[in-house]
């Protein structure tokens, strides 16, 4: 039997790719050779400054007015409780904000040096970005209790033979303790050794203390972490008291010949709804708004309309 193809922010996590090997004399876009060996060596890398501050600060505008809540006022960042299947909020207890297509999401998406970034780490032109969500990470206090956690987004058994990255791009500034990406580099020096010692059909979850370092990853607003698919991650609790902003995205490359994928990228796309299989689509969440109702659809540049996959590289 064929196992079922699994799509997360409108790619394939586990599809088969090889990251590139390049000579010595390679001229990257954006990276240098310093941030190409750290990023193979450590499984992430932090890219300084790559989105204009005044993009993450309308975003921040833009994810406060999608919740209907104030930025300077925590009174009003409580209201929402956190999404349930039997409250389905737009904001999950770990900040996740069902919000995929705004213009302000698009301009990232479609901001020419974020290309240059991934045209550097996977060698190709012709790429997707990701169709992904924000997040509003509240700090714990006024009963919102959110601990943390860790996990994968592929299956263990997949795992080592996976080839994807990840990356979230913070909207404000994010010192340790503010509700970041947690990692754990070691575990992922040591993956195959690790999960050697793992039962089989084990959690993508990593719930229990481990003998590894887990560190938050500090960032300024416009800086973009990204991280290997194979490295433990997850989000940190909020311990500061203002929230921590973050947009999801990253890109791989395009797979246009993969029919059902593109129609569930355009389909996104057009109703500004969550990327999903026919028949399993969010087209809106119960109490609140719909995406399409909040604003209108996006204006795609044309290397956003590539990025997509409306027009074909």
């Amino acid at each position: 039997m064929t196992p079922e193809i699994r799509y997360s922010a409108g790619t394939r996590y586990e599809a088969p790719r090889v990251f590139p090997e390049y000579s010595p004399d390679h001229e990257f876009r954006v990276l240098n050779w310093e941030d190409w060996r750290f990023w193979r060596d450590n499984g992430y890398l932090v890219i300084r400054d790559l989105i204009p501050k005044e993009q993450c600060e309308e975003l921040i505008k833009v994810t406060c007015g999608y919740l209907g809540v104030e930025r300077d006022n925590p009174d009003s960042w409580y209201n929402i409780t956190p999404r349930s299947a039997e409250d389905p909020t737009p904001k999950s207890i770990a900040g996740m904000t069902e919000l995929y297509h705004h213009q302000a999401i698009w301009n990232n998406r479609q901001f020419p040096k974020v290309y240059d970034v991934f045209f550097d780490l996977w060698g190709t032109e012709k790429l997707w970005t990701t169709i992904d969500r924000v997040n509003m990470n509240l700090p714990n206090q006024n009963g919102w209790d959110f601990g943390g956690f860790l996990h994968w987004d592929v299956e263990l058994d997949q795992l080592l033979a996976t080839r994807n990255i990840q990356g979230v791009l913070s909207l404000n500034d994010n010192d340790a303790g503010m509700g970041g990406l947690q990692i754990i580099p070691d575990l992922f020096k040591q993956l195959e050794s690790w999960l050697e010692e793992q039962p089989k059909g084990r959690s993508r979850m990593l719930e229990e203390k481990i003998d590894f370092e887990v560190i938050n990853v500090p960032s300024k607003a416009g800086d973009l972490v990204i991280w290997d698919t194979r490295m433990a991650h997850g989000t940190s609790p909020n311990r500061s008291t203002v929230p921590r902003f973050a947009q999801y995205l990253s890109m791989c490359p395009a797979e246009p010949e993969h029919a059902e994928l593109l129609e569930i990228r355009l389909e996104s796309f057009a109703n500004q709804t969550r990327p999903e299989k026919s028949g399993n689509k969010i087209s809106g969440t119960a109490g609140s708004r719909k995406e399409s109702d909040f604003g209108p659809k996006a204006e795609l540049t044309e290397l956003g309309k590539r990025l997509l996959g409306v027009q074909p590289w």
